[in-house]
């Protein structure tokens, strides 16, 4: 505030009665025109109130806090302009920022100030584009100190009097909010490659419908789904109509010959085709998802168009942010001929105790599993990365590495594809994973070089104990983060002699 401010301020203060701009100039010294000017910042300022008795207006101090104060406190940067652009108000945040003070910016047009976020063409032209109607939003990005600063710009009308058109403009550091949106999408474009371009079948499924359609069961008092479901047959059937795919990566494209955006209904078509057991497991997942569980673990057999069996494993992982089950991740592993050797050794084989043993056996090692990845799943749920979530639930063995061939991140899969136990791979150099320094050598050159993704190369894995183990590495994805770091991702498949 100016000293002829507080000169006016001051005459005001000597009365309780509101007084005329000629009284005012007489008490404080000042010429009339001086004082019916500084009046209207002090109006805007909320530090005086305007009486008007027919033709004459009278001014008399304002008792309450001023707004003035208020939009003081402020972190954001507040400036008020009249209708050509002259600054009536600019808050203690801005000043300091720009190094200003009211002598210097009251009164001047924003855009001869040249001071920083406001000067830039950008927001010169949503001035020129602003419509008193509307509120203006932008982000602009500054560059200070060799930082880039990003602001959130909104350019609004305020009424400060009956008749009187004033124009806000605040600006709002988001800079933070700039580079955490920037690097999540890094994160998701690594993330998303990696379930792209994953060697089994994944789906994104949306469950969101059941979840409704069980809520309602829930309100009418049913507590046991299966006996539900066993009694009406229909409701299965419904059920299965109400998932909805909403996502499917590349083998589950080429492997169902699914095109564009046919796999969203995908389920009303695949469910005639399922068999009785099919039916009766994916009874057991609704069942389980009735009863609020996350990770789920069936198997399923399809009756294809020439009548023969496929088998799958299928593994059922929820990371739905609002638990409303509408991100469901389920991946398929094809065990057709896995399958069919047992039940060709099942006919075969006399010994049908011993069989039975290793089916047991079998089940409770997939069972282990199934609860390691529970846990898996249990303590990704911490994690900032949706994605890594999802392929520990895979058994895809997965490494990731940075330019210093340091391992930033690897799988529980391919830690125990190489003998190791989890986070033990973690700060370790990938050049560990390599029988000989010729092996490591042809791996560097791959990665490095190869700037193509999805292709191939085999290279010998070296186990903690000693054996050399043959597999193919498929080249993902080279990631540039923000830093100018490269981030390398491969995924790793065992080949069986």
């Amino acid at each position: 505030m100016d000293e002829i401010q507080k000169k006016i301020l001051s005459a005001l203060s000597h009365t309780n009665k509101p007084l005329m701009i000629k009284n005012i100039a007489e008490i404080s010294g000042i010429n009339r025109h001086t004082v019916a000017r500084k009046l209207d910042t002090l109006e805007i300022l909320g530090r005086v109130r305007k009486i008007e008795i027919g033709c004459a207006k009278k001014y008399m101090l304002v008792e309450t806090v001023p707004v003035s104060s208020l939009i003081d406190i402020s972190n954001d940067l507040i400036i008020i302009l009249n209708e050509k652009w002259e600054v009536q108000y600019m808050n203690k945040s801005a000043l300091i920022f720009f190094h200003q003070s009211d002598k210097t910016v009251i009164g001047k047009r924003i855009d001869f100030l040249h001071l920083e976020i406001f000067s830039s063409p950008e927001f010169i032209q949503g001035l020129k584009e602003f419509s008193f109607q509307k509120v203006k939003k932008m982000e602009l990005e500054i560059h200070k100190n060799e930082l880039s600063h990003w602001y959130e710009i909104t350019i609004m009308n305020i009424s400060i009097r009956p008749g009187s058109l004033f124009i806000a403009v605040i600006a709002s550091n988001i800079t933070e909010t700039v580079v955490t949106r920037s690097k999540i999408m890094e994160n998701e474009a690594m993330y998303r490659s990696l379930f792209e371009y994953a060697p089994i079948p994944i789906n994104e499924v949306d469950f969101s419908q059941i979840k409704q359609y069980f809520d309602e069961l829930k309100k009418i008092g049913l507590e046991d789904i299966r006996f539900y479901l066993d009694q009406y047959p229909d409701e299965l059937i419904k059920c299965c109509n109400l998932v909805k795919v909403r996502h499917i990566n590349i083998k589950s494209k080429n492997d169902y010959l699914i095109t564009g955006g046919d796999y969203y209904n995908v389920m009303k078509y695949l469910t005639p085709l399922f068999t009785k057991e099919t039916m009766n497991n994916l009874k057991e997942l609704f069942v389980s998802l009735y009863e609020g569980l996350d990770y789920f673990y069936f198997p399923s057999s399809v009756i294809t168009s020439n009548g023969k069996f496929r088998y799958f494993s299928n593994y059922v992982s929820d990371a739905s942010p609002n638990n409303d089950l509408s991100r469901i991740y389920i991946s398929y592993l094809d065990v057709t001929e896995q399958k069919t050797l047992q039940l060709q050794l099942l006919q075969n084989n006399k010994d049908l105790i011993g069989v039975t043993e290793e089916v047991i056996a079998h089940d409770a090692e997939i069972k282990i599993q199934i609860d390691d990845l529970k846990n898996q799943h249990d303590d990704a749920q911490n994690r900032t990365i949706l994605y890594t979530q999802l392929l520990d639930a895979t058994h895809i063995p997965v490494i990731i590495f940075d330019s210093s061939m340091i391992i930033t991140w690897a799988s529980t899969e391919m830690a125990r594809l190489m003998g190791y136990s989890d986070n033990d791979l973690y700060g370790k150099n990938i050049r560990i994973l390599f029988p000989d320094t010729n092996g490591f050598k042809q791996f560097y050159q791959f990665i490095v070089h190869n700037e193509s993704t999805g292709k191939y190369g085999e290279f010998s894995i070296l186990h903690q104990s000693g054996i050399s183990l043959p597999v193919l590495w498929l080249h993902v994805e080279n990631i540039t983060l923000s830093d100018g770091k490269k981030t390398y991702a491969t995924i790793v498949q065992k080949i069986n002699s």
